[in-house]
C-alpha cells in the first residue's frame, strides 16, 4: 500500500512538471522583442560608423535588466568595434515596459575590400522577467538586423583638371613650361604625391628633372605641378603622349595611377633665297638671258603652294609668276625666268622685288618672304668696240704725225 501511494505521487508530481511552461513557451506568452529601427542602413567600403539600433518590447508583461550583444562573426566583412555586449539602463526598477522602446548603438567598421550586398547581423537580447535577478527567470532571444554595404570604399583619388604649355604652341628646337593641374576627388586627404613624367623623343627636361613632390592634398583640394621641357629641333608637327605616373597614399594604404597627358608640337616652313643666278651676267639693252632663282626651305614642315612673284622688272623680264609646289624640310627648288631687256630699257640699276608666298600643311598661308634684287643695265655696244676706234684714231693719228716728219726733213735735204 505504501508503495503504491509513492508511485502515485511520483506520478503527479511529473505531471505537474511536464505540464509548467519552459523558457522558451514563457518567452512566447510573456516577452518578445523586434528591431524597429535602424540608422543608418547603409555603409561603404573602408566606412566607420556608429549606428544606432531600436528594439521594443511587444510583449504582455515588462522585461527587466534588458543587455544586448552583437554575435561576432570573424568571415564577416561588418565588424564591430569596442564591446560587443552592452546592458540597457531604462526607466525606474530597470524596466522595458510593454510597447517601450530603447535604442542602443554599436560602432562598426567595414572592411575597405568588402563586396557590395547586405550583411545581415545577430543582436541576441537578454532580459529576466522580474526585477529580482534571484528570484526571476531569465530569457534570451536572437533578433537580425541588415547593414547594407555600397559602393567603393573612400580613398584619395587624383583627377587630371588641366594641362597647359607656355607657350600654348609648341615650336620644334624651342623650349616650353608645362603645367599640370591635378585635383583630390576622392574622400581621404592624400599624401606624399609623386607627380612624375617619362621624358621620351622629342621632349627632354630642362633645368631639373621632370618629377615633383606634394605633401599634402586634402580633398577637393587642388595643385599644380610645373615641369621645364626642350623639344627636339628635328620635331615633326603632331600630339605626342607623355606617360605620366602618379602615385601616393592615404590611410589605407598606398595607389598608383599611370596615365599619359598630350602635348601638341606644331613646326612651321620656312622658305627662304638661297641663291641668285643671272646668265649673261651682263645685261645690255636689247639682249636676252635666264633669270635663276633657288629658294629653300629652312623650316621644319613641308612649305605647300609655293609661289615667286617679280615685280618692277617690266620692261627687262618675259614673265613675273613662277609656282613651284611644295617643298620638304630642308630641300631646295630653282625658279627660272627668261630675260628679255626691251631696247626702250633705260640703263643704270633696277630694283627687282622678289616675293615668295606658301602656306602650310594644313593649308593656313604663312608669313610671305620678300627681298630687293638689283640688275644693272647696260646701254648696247657698237659693233666695233669703243677701244678698237681709239686705237685706231691713236693709230692714224701717229702715222700722219710722222709723215709729215718725214716729208719736210726730206724737203729740206732738197
Amino acid at each position: 500500500m505504501c508503495v503504491r501511494k509513492t508511485v502515485f505521487l511520483f506520478v503527479i508530481i511529473v505531471v505537474v512538471l511536464l505540464s509548467l511552461p519552459n523558457a522558451n513557451a514563457v518567452e512566447g506568452k510573456t516577452n518578445k522583442f523586434i528591431i524597429t529601427d535602424i540608422s543608418p542602413e547603409t555603409l561603404h567600403p573602408a566606412d566607420s560608423s556608429t549606428v544606432s539600433i531600436t528594439i521594443k518590447n511587444i510583449g504582455s508583461h515588462s522585461a527587466y535588466h534588458v543587455a544586448t550583444e552583437i554575435l561576432v562573426d570573424d568571415k564577416s566583412p561588418v565588424k564591430v568595434l569596442g564591446r560587443a555586449k552592452k546592458s540597457i539602463e531604462t526607466s525606474a526598477l530597470n524596466s522595458l515596459g510593454c510597447d517601450r522602446e530603447v535604442t542602443v548603438q554599436y560602432d562598426f567598421y567595414i572592411e575597405k575590400d568588402a563586396e557590395a550586398s547586405t550583411y545581415y547581423i545577430p543582436l541576441k537580447v537578454r532580459w529576466n522577467d522580474k526585477p529580482e535577478e534571484k528570484e526571476s527567470t531569465a530569457f534570451d532571444e536572437t533578433l537580425y538586423f541588415g547593414i547594407r554595404v555600397s559602393g567603393q570604399a573612400k580613398e584619395g583619388k587624383i583627377d587630371i583638371l588641366n594641362v597647359t604649355t607656355v607657350p600654348a604652341e609648341i615650336a620644334p628646337g624651342t623650349k616650353a613650361s608645362l603645367e599640370i593641374k591635378l585635383k583630390n576627388i576622392g574622400c581621404l586627404t592624400i599624401s606624399m604625391l609623386d607627380v612624375r613624367l617619362i621624358a621620351e623623343y622629342p621632349f627632354t627636361p630642362v633645368e631639373s628633372d621632370l618629377e615633383e613632390y606634394i605633401t599634402e592634398l586634402k580633398p577637393d583640394e587642388t595643385t599644380t605641378a610645373y615641369f621645364n621641357i626642350a623639344v627636339d629641333s628635328e620635331a615633326s608637327s603632331s600630339c605626342y603622349k607623355i606617360p605620366l605616373i602618379l602615385e601616393y597614399e592615404d590611410e589605407f594604404g598606398s595607389h598608383q595611377k599611370n596615365t599619359s597627358i598630350g602635348i601638341s608640337v606644331k613646326g612651321d616652313p620656312k622658305v627662304r633665297i638661297q641663291e641668285i643666278i643671272l646668265e649673261p651676267s651682263k645685261l645690255t639693252i636689247g639682249t636676252e638671258g635666264l633669270f635663276m632663282i633657288r629658294v629653300i626651305n629652312t623650316g621644319t614642315e613641308s612649305a605647300e603652294d609655293v609661289k615667286l612673284r617679280i615685280s618692277g622688272a617690266d620692261d627687262i623680264l618675259t614673265e613675273e609668276h613662277q609656282f613651284i609646289g611644295e617643298i620638304a624640310p630642308g630641300e631646295s627648288q630653282t625658279a627660272t625666268f627668261g630675260v628679255s631687256v626691251d631696247k626702250e630699257a633705260k640703263a643704270g640699276k633696277h630694283g627687282l622685288k622678289i616675293s615668295i608666298s606658301y602656306e602650310d600643311e594644313f593649308g593656313e598661308n604663312c608669313p610671305p618672304y620678300s627681298k630687293i634684287y638689283e640688275i644693272n643695265i647696260f646701254s648696247s655696244e657698237p659693233f666695233i668696240p669703243t677701244e678698237y676706234i681709239y686705237a685706231l684714231i691713236a693709230i692714224v693719228v701717229l702715222s700722219a704725225i710722222g709723215y709729215v716728219f718725214i716729208t719736210v726733213r726730206f724737203k729740206k735735204r732738197e
